[in-house]
């Protein structure tokens, strides 16, 4: 689940966001591992067979196959933190609390601001005073959809 609904000591409460992740590093190495094997494997028959030249081309695709996995696995790490308690509602973004916004809670405002075009996903925000957040923009629509019903029902 993309969402996490903690309960910290000095929030009310808290929501964990999380892109959904199909693979941990681990598993995403050992991926990368066996194609880079088969690529290996591949290389050095044909270039046996005198095609020398498919080794700067196999060298070129194992760059952008490494490039490619590096930067899948730190899109995945990334999250966001929503916490709410009696008077505020603080929102974290990154892994080490990057961009922190805090906004009052009497005046929060939570939207889902539909896209230009139909088949573009609705994004959420929260905020107050023409300052807002977007949040959970790795979500999938019902998952979205679901957390804006929630912060609502937790703000009243």
């Amino acid at each position: 689940m993309a969402v996490l609904e903690l309960h910290s000591p000095g929030a009310e409460v808290a929501y964990l966001l999380q892109p959904n992740r199909s693979l941990k590093s681990g598993q995403i190495c050992l991926a990368g591992a066996v194609i880079g094997a088969a690529l290996l494997g591949v290389t050095i028959y044909f270039s046996m067979q005198g095609a020398w030249m498919i080794i700067p081309f196999t060298g070129l695709e194992a760059i952008v196959l490494v490039t490619a996995l590096y930067l899948q696995c730190k899109w995945s790490k990334q999250q966001q933190l929503v916490e709410i308690d009696d008077t505020r509602v603080y929102t974290s973004i990154g892994r080490n609390a990057d961009e922190r916004s805090s906004f009052p809670r009497g005046w929060l405002k939570v939207a889902l601001i539909k896209a230009p075009c139909d088949w573009h996903p609705k994004r959420l925000v929260i905020g107050s005073h023409g300052r807002f957040v977007e949040i959970g923009a790795f979500l999938e629509e019902s998952e979205r959809e679901r957390l804006a019903a929630t912060l609502r029902s937790t703000l009243q």
